[in-house]
């Protein structure tokens, strides 16, 4: 499986490779052939141009009119509402499949020049051939007298196919590259190998299945240069051909497909237990595990929808959907092992949505359908055991999830795509299988977690208690210090992330629902927190919502006040005076997180009109005030780009920051907003210089390592897992960002702009008289004036009082950088000591470590 990103309206596809080696043997085959001479008519005659799919499926989604009705009609219920997914690539020619013998003919009999055949296209019929092949002979040995007929059909059909992809090869072997004599035909090959325990997979490695030896190459120019064939009325002329083989609908076909999609599946669940075992171990955030497996489920969706897409006809996920169908038969009386045919794979009398009905909670008495057996751990569980013991964590599991997700409808502070899957239930619904995949991914947080299962909660209270202890404070210090930039409606925000805080965290909103009906019944009561004690997955998400907003709101207070901005600009001028004998840890360490050329609009000043000429210009002074005639006094003359700010961190995040914070439908994958994976992922790979000066500073972050992998990959596709892998590296390496409390940086740098300003109050009276601070919400001017009064400049239009006196004397810098020493030696590592208290967060300073050598981290 990989993922193809693309520009325009559909923004990604998950396409099986064995439908796209077809399509690239048809695609070279077209395009060659064209460039070769061969008749146009004779290649499309009786074709009907055909959009991605030759029979598209009807959707059950909304769509127009109605699909917008139904959003604002639920609006915030979370239900996963989207358009039909339309490819951007425009129309495909379908070439037939008989049609592959005579083009490969064609062009191998072209002499002037000879045609190369390229690697990559060996490469493709190579795993084409070799997948039928294998497919062929595992469906022999499972042959049965009943099934003699359709098999007798269906071989035919197959070995059709099979036939003409290895006559095309021999055909063109003579054009083929001298080494591809040694292909994977002759190599091991386990696509079709299946187990019932796969061996812990290493999340370095690729799926092991028909899609392990894929490398995409980026279209050649021969595909680039090809002029357009048959175009639809009003086509744009510059958009090229697209071609696509013909698709067999066959039932072997069929049965690839099923089974490249479920091989894929299984891969990407291996994946999620080694993610979240790497949880468990403390090598993970919660957040980063819980967003990739979210994204896990949504990729599978997209993987489902492209499967019923192609083979419209085929319906049905019996073999994936035994857990639910246990529970079925559990609360209906039916037995499991019944069947009303002979080969009926499960009994169809029962179904999922049967035991749903809106408005009404399933609520089970404890035992009701036995217990667990806790006395030994999932790997040491015999497979019947396993079944039993997932058997029980659903129908123990499912009433709480429903009701999370009934009293979600309206309004949460978020949610994963299993919630969202559950709500849909009921009478009529069919259950897809990303819900099953859901399913099954809650039920492996818990065989991997155990007894860890409730760490994910205890996270979620912690983070959020932090969060809303450090806003409260924020409000108390500010209850009588306002400024014109944060009006009083501002502190909503604030306000209403604690109201949140309180009814997703730290009360137990399904619990009290469930006591409810439980109290109704007669039953005993639940355990406190029942749902999230249970679910990481759902705490992860909810945390990264609060440590997003949370970041948000901080950064636009500390921007709306100035107080961490300008008093880096007074710490630096201090610190390159040499004026301090220790380090800031606090500002040091956001200044590397901002990095300088946000901060100081460049690498950090070093003289003393640098340090004057950078202040203003971070004020929203344009950089032509400063020419050389206007060094005394500095005009009026705004930037167009205005005041500089901190910036939001966590660029990754951000990308999933309207799914989770604003409860969008999903998240939309472009080449453009998967830029900044790309360049988390490569070293050195942006472009930004803010980006570039982001590595200036000396303070590393100490980690334990490389937690996945991280390596360069080129070109615009890449494997499913490499994907969520990359998102789980760049996720966890944000999560010390997105942990920065800036309410607790802008109370630490307030407190130190008032001690500046007391030490130097008597000088500054006398250089600009008593108007320099006539309210305390003007302490950041305070920096102004004492870098002003180490240069020649006097005055600074409206911003600054001119001075009084001609003298231009350094002194005040000097009581400044005094007066910070003082401070920082009781409070300079505030955010320092509580990143690493409370998150386990520990910073390397290096060099920059005080001079006496003590060092409380």
């Amino acid at each position: 499986m990989v993922l193809v990103v693309r520009q325009g309206k559909r923004s990604y596809t998950e396409i099986p490779l064995y439908k796209k080696d077809t399509n690239i043997i048809a695609t070279w085959l077209a395009v060659k052939a064209r460039k070769c001479g061969y008749p146009t008519d004779l290649l499309f005659k009786n074709e009907s141009i055909s959009h991605t799919f030759a029979q598209p499926a009807k959707s059950q989604r909304l769509k127009g009119k109605a699909r917008k009705e139904a959003r604002e009609k639920t609006r915030g219920n979370g239900s996963d509402v989207k358009a039909e997914k339309v490819s951007a690539a425009g129309p495909a020619h379908i070439i037939k499949i008989k049609d592959f013998i005579s083009l490969a003919e064609f062009i191998a009999g072209y002499t002037n020049p000879v045609v190369q055949v390229p690697y990559p296209l060996v490469k493709a019929l190579d795993r084409a051939i070799q997948l039928r092949t294998l497919h062929n002979e595992a469906s022999r040995q499972e042959n049965s007298e009943s099934k003699a007929t359709n098999r007798k059909i269906s071989d035919k059909t197959h070995s059709y196919f099979l036939g003409i992809l290895e006559r095309v090869r021999e055909i063109l072997r003579p054009r083929m590259p001298p080494d591809s004599s040694s292909d994977v035909l002759s190599e091991p090959f386990e696509g079709l190998k299946v187990d019932n325990e796969s061996p812990k997979p290493q999340l370095s490695e690729q799926s092991g299945n028909v899609y392990e030896h894929l490398e995409l190459e980026e279209p050649s120019q021969d595909f680039v240069d090809t002029p357009a064939v048959i175009r639809a009325a009003g086509a744009d002329p510059n958009d090229e051909p697209r071609y696509e083989a013909e698709v067999i609908q066959s039932f072997e076909e069929k049965y690839i497909a099923a089974h490249c999609l479920f091989q894929d599946i299984r891969n990407i669940c291996s994946f999620l237990r080694t993610l979240w075992t790497n949880y468990r171990e403390k090598m993970i955030e919660l957040a980063a595990a819980s967003v990739t497996t979210n994204t896990a489920i949504n990729l599978v969706r997209d993987m489902e929808e492209e499967f019923t897409q192609r083979f419209p006809d085929l319906t049905g996920f019996e073999n994936v959907l035994k857990h639910f169908f246990m529970v079925q038969c559990l609360h209906r009386g039916e037995d499991p092992d019944g069947r009303q045919r002979p080969d009926d794979p499960l009994n169809f009398n029962v179904s999922v949505q049967e035991i749903v009905s809106p408005g009404h909670a399933p609520v089970y008495e404890p035992g009701s359908f036995g217990y667990r057996d806790r006395s030994t751990t999932w790997a040491q569980k015999s497979a019947r055991q396993k079944f039993q013991d997932d058997k029980l964590v659903l129908m123990e599991a499912f009433p709480d999830l429903y009701l999370f997700a009934e009293a979600t409808k309206r309004h949460t502070l978020a949610e994963d795509d299993f919630i969202r899957g559950i709500r849909d239930l009921g009478p009529g619904y069919n259950i897809p299988l990303w819900v099953v995949f859901a399913a099954h991914a809650f039920l492996d947080t818990q065989h991997v977690l155990e007894h860890d299962l409730a760490s994910g909660h205890d996270d979620l209270q912690r983070i959020g208690t932090l969060i809303k202890e450090s806003i409260e404070e924020n409000l108390e210090f500010h209850t009588s210090l306002r400024v014109n930039t944060w009006p009083t409606q501002n502190d909503m925000p604030l306000r209403q992330l604690i109201s949140e805080i309180n009814r997703w965290v730290l009360r137990d909103l399904v619990g009290e629902k469930s006591k409810k009906i439980r109290q109704g019944y007669g039953m005993p009561q639940a355990v406190p927190y029942s749902l999230l004690r249970q679910y990481p997955l759902l705490c992860g998400l909810l945390t990264f919502a609060l440590q997003s907003r949370f970041q948000d709101i901080g950064v636009a207070f500390a921007n709306a006040w100035g107080s961490i901005m300008y008093t880096a600009h007074l710490y630096n001028a201090v610190r390159q005076e040499k004026l301090l004998q220790s380090s800031w840890k606090d500002m040091e360490l956001v200044i590397m997180m901002q990095s300088s050329a946000v901060l100081f609009v460049g690498d950090a000043p070093t003289n003393l009109e640098e340090y004057f000429k950078r202040f203003l210009l971070s004020m929203g002074y344009s950089a032509t005030a400063f020419a050389s005639n206007r060094r005394t006094n500095v005009g009026a003359m705004a930037s167009a780009r205005g005041p500089r700010s901190l910036r939001g961190l966590g660029k990754v995040g951000k990308l999933f920051g309207d799914r989770y914070c604003n409860n969008a439908p999903t998240v939309t994958f472009t080449r453009e907003s998967i830029q900044p994976l790309i360049d988390a992922k490569t070293d050195g790979g942006s472009d930004d210089k803010e980006e570039q000066g982001k590595n200036s500073s000396k303070v590393k972050q100490a980690t334990s390592g490389t937690l996945l992998r991280k390596s360069k990959r080129s070109g615009t596709s890449i494997s499913t897992l490499a994907f969520l892998e990359d998102i789980t590296n760049a996720l966890h390496a944000e999560q010390v960002e997105l942990s920065i409390d800036y309410l607790l940086l802008h109370r630490t740098c307030w407190e130190s702009l008032r001690q500046v300003n007391v030490a130097n109050k008597p000088k500054l009276l006398e250089m600009y008289g008593g108007g320099y601070l006539e309210k305390e919400n003007q302490l950041p001017f305070v920096v102004g004036y004492i870098l002003m009064a180490a240069t020649q400049t006097k005055k600074v239009a409206n911003l600054l009082l001119p001075r009084r006196t001609e003298e231009v004397t350094s002194k005040l810098l000097a009581t400044a950088g005094e007066a910070i020493e003082k401070f920082t030696k009781s409070a300079g590592d505030t955010l320092v000591t509580t990143l690493w208290s409370d998150y386990g967060y520990d910073f390397d300073f290096g060099e920059l470590e005080d001079h006496s050598g003590s060092d409380d981290l």
